[in-house]
Parts: C-alpha cells; structure tokens; sequence
C-alpha cells in the first residue's frame, strides 16, 4: 500500500469527468488497494510509476490497467485517465476483456502529456493513437445497451432481461456476452455507472447526501463505502484537494 511505502500524501490537482471519461492530474495522496469498473492509465509526469498489483510490483513511465483488477498508484506526480470499458477508447485499450496491467509505449505516454500540459484534447488524443481518429461504427447492440444503462442508472435501472432483449439474446446468454465484452459482470458495471454519476454531483457541489441519492445509493454510507472500494479513500479525503477544471482537458 502507499501508506506503507511513503510519508503521508494529500491529494491535489485538477480533474475533469464527463461520460465514460475522466482525467486527474497532480499529486497521487494516500491512498489503499482498489480496483474499479474503468480501465486506467497511470503516467508519470516525471520518470516513472510504480504500481502495486496481485502478481507483483510494476513499474514504467507509463501503465495501462484493465478494469476489475486490484492495484494501488505508487506516484508522486501522475496523470491518471480513466476509459469506460464501454467506450471505443475502453475497448481498443483492452480488447476482449484483458486481464493484465500493461506498460505503456513511450510515445503514447508523451503525446499523453503533452496533450494534457496544452489543456489540448486528451481524448482526441487516445482516439488517434488507438486509430479511432474518425469513430467506428458502434455494434449496434452494445450501442443500444450502453444508452439503456445510463439512461436508467439514477432511476434504479433497467431490466437484465430488457436488456437481453436489446441485445437480441436469452438472458443467460447476455450475461455472457456481456462480460466477453467489457471484461465485467453486469452488476460491477452498474455500480460503476452509479458511482460516475454520485461523482458528478459531488464536483458540481453536491453532498455526500444529495450525491447518494441522485446516484440510486441508499445513504451517504453506502456512498462512501463503494467509494472506498474503488478508489482506496473516501470521498472526502480525495475531493477535498482537487479542483474541477474543464480547461484542463477537453473531452470531446
């Protein structure tokens, strides 16, 4: 864990959130083993970063860790972005549900940055990259579920078996599909959907009340506790320190 391994660290810095999107860049703070529903890059804005894993430490100027898997951000100074498995970004990342945190390519990580230190468009940037400078066209079922899934995440959701039926499919049969797909259980990926939003609410001002509730959580608490979950802290702790600056990154 971070904690052990350096003096105690606050978080500070801007970050920018938008669907299926979302960028930090500044100090890494304290924080515990995690892991959430998006897949994350970690880049370190000087030399490299270490992140602490289940099969073992990792470390290189840049890193690419798939959604789900446990890790804790050994960094000083990083730029942390995080893709929706749903997205065309999240799927060329990490096709077909990939299991393993990757170095990233040193040119990747430096056209990252310098993107970010321009406020240029970070995501265009991912999109070019990953060779999605003019988007794909989506798999019409995915497409139909994903809209399904954030239409419905503040208003407890639509059903596994409409969905299914979007999907053209059984339900058992979706199921699976679904995981082949994102790497993720249906069930991760909507707490996922409802944690993003319980974070928009909480950058645009929000409570920890208010953000719940919008979000479909049952209380604060069970806020809060999903927050630790996926993040390693509670929310307090990281939004204290970081600014909402939509100048930072653009995220079209």
């Amino acid at each position: 864990m971070r904690g052990s391994l350096m003096a105690s660290r606050h978080w500070s810095g801007e970050a920018l959130l938008s669907a299926g999107f979302g960028a930090f860049r500044g100090t890494v703070g304290d924080h515990a083993l995690h892991a959430h529903y998006a897949h994350q890059l970690v880049i370190a804005l000087n030399g490299e970063v270490g992140v602490a894993l289940p099969s073992g430490p990792l470390r290189a100027p840049g890193i690419a860790i798939p959604a789900g898997l446990a890790h804790c951000v050994c960094a000083e100074q990083a730029l942390l972005v995080y893709l929706d498995p749903l997205t065309p970004e999240g799927a060329a990342l990490f096709q077909q549900g990939g299991s393993t945190a990757l170095p990233l390519a040193a040119d990747l990580c430096g056209q990252l940055l310098a993107a970010a230190d321009a406020g240029q468009a970070l995501r265009a940037t991912l999109r070019h990259a990953f060779g999605l400078s003019r988007p794909p066209a989506p798999d019409a079922r995915m497409a139909a579920v994903a809209a399904a899934l954030r239409a419905g995440v503040g208003t407890g959701g639509i059903s596994r078996l409409r969905l299914a039926q979007l999907a053209n499919l059984s339900p058992s049969r979706f199921s699976h599909w679904f995981v082949e797909q994102t790497g993720l259980p249906l069930r991760s990926y909507r707490k996922w959907l409802r944690l993003e939003l319980a974070l928009h609410q909480l950058a645009h001002g929000g409570n920890l009340t208010d953000a719940a509730h919008a979000a479909g959580f049952a209380d604060s608490a069970h806020l809060s506790r999903t927050f630790r979950e996926m993040f390693g802290l509670n929310p307090a702790a990281l939004l204290q320190g970081i600014v909402l600056d939509s100048s930072f990154v653009q995220a079209a």
